[in-house]
């Protein structure tokens, strides 16, 4: 006979992690715009997050912020080696994906709705469609036409993407109508 107290532990876990990741969520109301409810952030590693595989600096700590209200997803063909490691390093989910219908796919499954994306080639720009909050960036690497064409919104960099979502008035005053 069991009180439930010895339950098990991994289930446990699994409960403890479903109940924060519904709890998270960023609300942003652009005028002119549906009300943006996002769950997730999908993004690109290369040349997004990275510089030839090696983070830039000041992503970990926006990153860390931004963890507490969005789960966070790297999607990358990981070209350079790197996503165990930077998947370590920033504690987000990492997914080795190795096309940009493999991303739309990805960020289907989660709900497209709720779900922002930052990227910056042309296998991000089905993603960057299909987001509720498609951001492109253009980084170290450049950006394709194509992706910042299919973006919602462009910024010079990751860190300033990154700043959009955790600043939502600067978000509101780019997008109101």
């Amino acid at each position: 006979m069991t009180d439930g107290s010895s339950a098990d532990p991994q289930s446990a876990e699994r409960s403890l992690h479903d109940a924060i990741v519904m709890t998270v969520s960023l609300t942003i109301d652009v005028p002119g715009r549906p009300l943006l409810a996002l769950e997730h952030l999908l993004l690109d590693q290369n040349g997004t997050l990275t510089n030839r595989g090696t983070l830039i600096d000041g992503v970990s700590e926006r990153l860390a912020r931004l963890r507490e209200r969005l789960e966070l997803h790297v999607l990358t063909a990981d070209t350079f080696g790197t996503l165990e490691v930077l998947v370590r390093e920033l504690g987000v989910r990492g997914h080795r994906i190795t096309s940009g219908a493999d991303k739309r796919s990805f960020l289907q499954a989660l709900g497209a709705r709720s779900c922002a994306a930052i990227g910056n080639g042309n296998n991000d720009v089905a993603m960057l469609t299909a987001a509720a909050l498609g951001i492109a960036v253009i980084g170290p690497e450049g950006a394709s036409t194509a992706a910042v064409a299919a973006a919602d919104v462009v910024c010079g960099s990751v860190l300033d993407a990154l700043e959009l979502l955790l600043d939502e008035r600067v978000l509101v005053a780019t997008l109101r109508a």
